[in-house]
């Protein structure tokens, strides 16, 4: 009993883009293509260019081979002959790029001729191509949002890049930190130390909330409250002329 080879590819033929030849003859492109069954992306393609000549040649090998091997049940192809006159109409074209067509796919489910040394013949110096190698993952552009590292959360990644962004647009640009001679400079000037107006601006706010102040005689309060606003006011205004002094 015979050993029956088992086919790994599934095989796809076409016969497509009839052309003129500078020679004179008709030439047609003929596309094999192979998938894995087992790993669908593994796809490679032929492409040969070939004439009538050589599609009746080898209509004759595989039919001589398809006779030998006694399936009565299904017949062979037939291929259209050859003539001198009109060979070069569209209709006669077209008839001979289907039957070719018919006749590669016939081979698809027969191993004795989808392997034969003279269908591996036919396709020899063929243009090889692998279709989905082409596409390269590695041109794509980097990811809009940073993808988290490793061990972190995805969401607190996200929330800590969205909190970095808001801090660094309410920094106020182009403001100046004052030298440290001008600080000390303000603080001689000053009747109240700036470290003094700091602790009153506290006091002021806390009386202005209504907390208390440590001196329950409302009228003393007042009295604390306008002078520590005279004294922010002042501050102010030393500062003011020391960023004013050249």
């Amino acid at each position: 009993m015979a050993c029956t080879v088992k086919d790994e590819y599934q095989r796809h033929y076409t016969v497509t883009e009839p052309r003129s030849h500078p020679k004179g003859h008709t030439e047609y492109k003929v596309t094999a293509k192979f998938v894995s069954k087992m790993n669908p992306e593994d796809v490679k393609e032929i492409t040969v260019w070939k004439r009538y000549s050589d599609f009746k040649k080898l209509h004759g090998d595989l039919s001589y081979i398809h006779r030998n091997l006694f399936r009565r049940m299904e017949e062979f192809p037939t291929f259209p002959k050859a003539q001198v006159f009109g060979r070069f109409e569209p209709e006669v074209i077209e008839e001979r790029r289907k039957a070719a067509e018919a006749m590669l796919r016939f081979t698809v489910h027969i191993p004795a001729l989808n392997n034969s040394p003279q269908l591996k013949e036919f396709f020899r110096g063929g243009e090889v191509k692998r279709p989905l190698e082409a596409c390269d993952l590695r041109i794509l552009p980097p990811p809009l949002i940073p993808v988290p590292q490793e061990g972190t959360d995805a969401g607190d990644d996200a929330r800590g890049s969205v909190a970095e962004l808001g801090r660094q647009s309410l920094e106020p640009e182009g403001v100046p930190e004052p030298h440290p001679h001008q600080r000390e400079r303000a603080e001689l000037q000053s009747p109240v130390p700036l470290g003094a107006v700091g602790v009153a601006g506290e006091e002021h706010n806390r009386g202005d909330k209504g907390e208390e102040t440590g001196d329950p005689d409302p009228t003393r309060r007042e009295a604390v409250k306008k002078k520590t606003a005279e004294y922010l006011q002042r501050a102010e205004e030393l500062v003011q002329l020391t960023h004013l002094q050249p």
